[in-house]
């Protein structure tokens, strides 16, 4: 892990630089954003400046503004922030091959069991759609999480191949919920 030093003293967060910060990434980002056809890095400047602007929003609220409106300032700005992180995966799976992406997932499974954390061997979900209609949705380690398997009451068992872009997605997804997982069994333990 590499650790950062500053000489600066710690000070708060100016909500008048952010907002100047905020402004300028959205004159230099945004218009790179909105070419035709353009390149995954420049969707992630587009969305990256619309966080910046709506973490702006959450650190200045509007006077009169209720928790509610702060919960949806702060979806907003997640929203946007995910996004920013799907165009950065977009443009890694256009830049990185397959085998490279699985060696680094693979690597990045070991060295979680090495630390002792927790990786997610399997997941079983059960999507609800209009009503009555269910599908089970289930994701292995087995692959590498490179198919999902889709039942449905009435059709055929479907095994789906991910995109690479999507499978980047649920490895991240994986990790953060052996993540939480093993931070709650920590706590429980009293560790």
């Amino acid at each position: 892990m590499t650790t950062y030093q500053t000489t600066d003293a710690p000070r708060k967060l100016q909500p008048a630089a952010l907002r100047e910060l905020s402004g300028y990434a959205s004159e230099v980002l945004s218009p790179a954003g909105r070419i035709e056809d353009a390149p995954p890095l420049a969707g992630a400047g587009v969305h990256l400046s619309i966080t910046l602007s709506a973490f702006n929003a959450l650190l200045t609220p509007a006077e009169g503004a209720k928790d509610i409106d702060r919960l949806a300032d702060a979806e907003h700005a997640l929203d946007h922030l995910h996004r920013t992180t799907n165009y950065v995966r977009g443009h890694l799976v256009a830049s990185v091959s397959e085998a490279e992406r699985e060696a680094r997932h693979q690597g990045l499974v070991d060295s979680c069991r090495e630390e002792g954390l927790a990786v997610v061997a399997s997941l079983t979900a059960e999507l609800a759609f209009d009503p009555g209609r269910r599908v089970t949705v289930r994701l292995t380690d087995g692959d590498a999480y490179q198919s999902v398997r889709i039942e449905e009451e009435g059709q055929p068992v479907r095994t789906w191949r991910l995109s690479g872009r999507d499978r980047l997605e649920l490895h991240h997804g994986m990790h953060e919920i052996g993540r939480i997982i093993w931070l709650m069994l920590r706590a429980e333990e009293g560790r």
